[in-house]
């Protein structure tokens, strides 16, 4: 019995672990991918590198009544479904990050380049393409997590 349960695992383990080879050998040729995961690895660390910036997201959050979720690395050495968490929290607290960086750029008790760093930011957050790059790879990964998580 223990030896069938054992050899289930390693199966299930190699079925996810080809299936994160194959969506990285995929996308590791495309331009604009590696600029999008670039961005959303950026948004990672200004929230996980500083408590500050993440109680600030969080308030504007419970200001627009948007459940808070921290933001993960996408596309990254871990499985899949672990990419999809990371790009499903930055579609749904997108107009938290909005308007976080919007009462960044705009705060005067911050240094000029802190506050060009967040417009910057915004522009690139609130730009066509990434939210529709955003929104193609949430269908993706949705998808392709369902495969992860049988």
């Amino acid at each position: 019995m223990r030896y069938d349960y054992n050899c289930l695992l390693v199966l299930l383990h190699c079925l996810n672990h080809r299936l994160e080879l194959a969506v990285h050998d995929s996308i590791k040729d495309i331009g604009a991918l590696n600029h999008f995961k670039s961005f959303i690895d950026s948004l990672y660390v200004l929230y996980n590198a500083s408590p500050k910036n993440q109680n600030e997201l969080r308030n504007v959050c419970n200001e627009l009544d948007i459940l808070f979720l921290k933001l993960g690395r996408v596309l990254d050495v871990r499985w899949v479904a672990s990419s999809w968490r990371a790009i499903n929290a930055v579609w749904k607290t997108f107009p938290a990050l909005c308007n976080h960086f919007c009462n960044a750029a705009n705060d005067s008790t911050k240094n000029s380049k802190t506050r060009n760093k967040y417009l910057g930011l915004k522009k690139r957050l609130a730009s066509p393409e990434f939210v529709s790059d955003l929104g193609l790879m949430c269908d993706c990964l949705q998808e392709l997590s369902i495969l992860s998580n049988q």
